[in-house]
């Protein structure tokens, strides 16, 4: 973890750290190599170009997408409406399904790899 990284989840209030960190594992158990770096003032996993990121809010955590409008998401877990990005929003406390989440992210880190 950058300094950066580390300084932004420790600045986290514990339940929103607790459910970033989760996010963060489930990311990286995907593909160790993934770059990580803050960007717009979150954590930003990149391959090739931006694959997801980590962003919190009042009450909830989500996991976003940067190419999120192309993933299958035969679970329906994706929001948003925008012409590529599509975030999961995670509401506080609560445990991520990490099966259903980690395929979303092996399949972004795919289509990234694809270019």
């Amino acid at each position: 973890m950058t300094p950066a990284v580390e300084k932004w989840f420790s600045g986290l209030i514990e339940d929103q750290r607790k459910l970033a960190a989760a996010l963060r594992d489930i990311v990286l158990s995907q593909d160790a190599g993934l770059g990580e770096e803050l960007k717009w003032g979150q954590p930003c996993y990149s391959g090739r170009s931006m694959v997801c990121y980590i962003q919190t809010a009042k009450g909830h955590v989500s996991l976003g997408f940067s190419k999120g409008a192309r993933l299958s998401d035969p679970d329906g877990l994706l929001e948003g409406s925008g012409v590529q990005m599509r975030h999961v929003k995670l509401p506080l406390g609560t445990d991520p399904d990490r099966r259903k989440l980690a395929q979303l992210v092996s399949e972004a880190i795919a289509l990234d790899a694809a270019g």
